[in-house]
């Protein structure tokens, strides 16, 4: 029974977003307006606080280090198979072979499956899979589309990222020992109040907005069907790649397997269909980040199940 109590809530949230969205409820721009307020408000408050109460050491180097292994390896592999694929759609393969969705979709899961206080661990990782959207995927669309970036467009796409922004400050925060004085301070009440009201309503938001995002058209999704079958492929061979590299180091915990399994299961930055232009890569993009959001929130129902130990 705990096990659906947290897992049919989820399903239905999104299954509400697809009826808002289905009924003109919730338009396309209502949807746009609630992803921007949680990228610009409640995602880099929730990052800042995971941060700044997160316990850092020379493991957590290598863990970003690793994100930059996952995200340039997938990227790498990417180029190797996109001659596989369709003309139309080729170019995009190593974009939306490499990334994942953490901000709008992973930490919320994650979140439940380990707890918030937990999130530091992939908060600092996957700010890095931000990074790579604003600056290699960023300037490979550009090119894509025939437009050639400047580096002033380049270096403005990451310094006004509210979330980057919040990353820093969380980090800077997390060698001052912030967390700490605040938790300590006669403070403490009001600061834990303002983050849970920013923070509370932040995954029925966000599964809010997948919800109605995802696409059931059968011919869409049948072109996507394919890659995802590759994209999972290759993230399951690097997956397994990091974890045998941080069983043999740091060490390999519950708290850190089960955040690392949901986050390769994550599907590729949304960037890759804000991106994209052209009709065919619209709906390609939008057919697999559908599917492997189904991809991914059975892995959510798996890992909820074992990590209550049925």
């Amino acid at each position: 029974m705990t096990i659906l109590q947290t897992i049919i809530p989820v399903f239905l949230i999104i299954a509400l977003g697809k009826i808002l969205s289905a009924k003109k409820i919730l338009s396309d721009v209502g949807i746009s307006n609630i992803k921007n307020l949680c990228v610009t408000v409640l995602l880099p408050v929730m990052a800042f606080d995971a941060l700044i109460h997160g316990t850092y050491s020379r493991d957590s180097i290598l863990l970003i280090l690793l994100e930059f292994f996952m995200l340039f390896s997938a990227w790498g592999v990417g180029f190797a198979l996109k001659r596989f694929f369709d003309i139309s759609i080729r170019d995009y393969i190593p974009y939306c072979l490499t990334t994942y969705e953490g901000g709008l979709f992973g930490w919320a899961l994650i979140s439940i499956l380990v707890g918030p206080d937990n999130l530091y661990y992939i908060v600092s990782m996957d700010i890095f899979s931000g990074v790579f959207g604003f600056t290699v995927m960023y300037i490979g669309y550009k090119l894509i589309n025939g437009e050639k970036p400047s580096k002033k467009e380049i270096v403005l796409s990451i310094a006004k990222n509210p979330l980057i922004i919040s990353v820093i400050l969380g980090f800077g925060g997390a060698f001052l020992g912030l967390g700490k004085i605040i938790d300590q301070s006669e403070f403490a009440g009001l600061y834990n109040k303002i983050i849970t009201m920013f923070t509370a309503p932040l995954t029925s938001l966000i599964l809010i907005s997948i919800g109605a995002g995802l696409v059931f058209d059968r011919t869409v999704l049948s072109r996507g069907a394919v890659f995802t079958l590759v994209r999972y492929t290759v993230q399951t061979i690097i997956c397994l790649i990091v974890l045998i590299m941080i069983d043999t180091t740091i060490g390999l915990n519950r708290v850190l397997f089960t955040t690392l399994l949901m986050y390769f299961s994550c599907p590729p930055s949304f960037l890759v269909s804000i991106y994209s232009r052209k009709k065919e890569a619209v709906e390609f993009t939008s057919a697999i980040i559908s599917l492997q959001i189904i991809v991914a929130l059975c892995m959510f129902s798996v890992l909820l199940i074992l990590s209550m130990g049925l």
